[in-house]
């Protein structure tokens, strides 16, 4: 019997495979390794569980099980332990029937959502502008939640969409809030903010003043303290689209660069920093100021292999500098 604690069940699930998501992979990595094999576990169990308590579960679990193994999604020892889960629990407790033709088409839905996801995450990396609304689109992962609505409408059995819509809801949920609890999973120094700006005013990119100027108003912005002069160069290879300005200045909690390419209205920048700092202003600060249509910001996590106490990070430094030394001191003696 599907009732309301089932579908609180299927949140549960939705919040932990989110959880287990961030804590395998950057820049939420947490420095206790078992955290990631205890979560996974949880939403196994909770799929698991669902799974056998009725043919609409069992078909949307088992249809999703399917997607992300296609996928190729299972790439790491916490989901494969929380798969292995699923199916022992299923073992145990008995398969509910299943609607096969529907299942069928709930894996493709789902693998339909991967591989797009995939392909516009292909497509950044190799440095192709993918239109922002395709983007938000395309990661949003709409294709199970559309065909079982469609399916609800046609059937009259929302049985399938309030269930995805369950887990879906919670797994956006904590991809938002996990953020706030950065501090508690990352032992790290600070953030790197990486600002790709599309379709910027093309005068703004190629003026030295105005990116000089930028540099030398900005760091005090966001909260931090320049400590050099801000440096600016052009740059003039043969191909016309390369040229531009490459530019940085130092600040006490690292520096910032900017690299601008007027004719392809593009420009990249970096902000480093040993704190934190409201990366979301930042990078919103630095889109008006280049008058950029679009812009694409992203945050990685730096230090982790220290901790950020003080003197246990600096009792690490000077015993890796003490293996270092011994090591040196063996490869001159090995030599002689």
């Amino acid at each position: 019997m599907i009732t309301v604690i089932t579908y609180l069940l299927m949140f549960a699930c939705g919040a932990f495979t989110k959880f287990a998501d961030n804590l395998i992979d950057e820049p939420f990595k947490s420095k206790f390794p078992w955290l990631q094999y205890a979560t996974a576990a949880i939403y196994g169990i909770l799929a698991g569980y669902l799974a056998t308590g009725s043919t609409e579960f069992a078909t949307l679990i088992i249809a999703i099980t399917i997607g992300v193994l296609f996928a190729g999604k299972i790439d790491s020892k916490a989901h494969q332990l929380a798969i292995a889960i699923i199916f022992v629990t299923i073992a145990l407790r008995g398969l509910p029937s299943i609607d096969i033709l529907l299942l069928a088409a709930l894996v493709i839905l789902g693998f339909l959502d991967d591989a797009l996801n995939d392909f516009v995450d292909n497509a950044k990396e190799k440095g192709k502008h993918i239109n922002s609304t395709i983007r938000h689109i395309v990661s949003a992962r709409l294709s199970l939640e559309i065909g079982t609505l469609a399916l609800g409408l046609w059937t009259g059995n929302f049985v399938y969409f309030l269930s995805i819509f369950s887990f879906d809801l919670a797994y956006n949920i904590v991809d938002k809030a996990m953020p706030l609890f950065m501090k508690m999973f990352n032992p790290e120094y600070g953030p790197q903010l990486v600002v790709d700006l599309y379709k910027c005013n093309a005068k703004k990119l190629g003026d030295k003043n105005f990116i000089k100027k930028t540099l030398v108003e900005f760091p005090a912005k966001i909260g931090m303290r320049k400590i050099s002069k801000a440096f600016v160069f052009k740059y003039n290879p043969k191909n016309k689209e390369e040229q531009g300005l490459s530019a940085f200045v130092l600040i006490a909690e690292s520096h910032i660069t900017i690299h601008t390419y007027p004719l392809r209205q593009l420009a990249k920048i970096d902000i480093v920093s040993c704190k934190g700092f409201d990366q979301e202003k930042a990078a919103a600060m630095l889109k008006k100021t280049f008058n950029a249509k679009e812009a694409e910001a992203k945050s990685l996590y730096r230090g982790k292999h220290y901790p950020k106490d003080l003197k246990k990070s600096a009792e690490l430094a000077k015993k890796e500098r003490s293996k270092s030394t011994v090591c040196k001191t063996q490869a001159t003696m090995l030599k002689e």
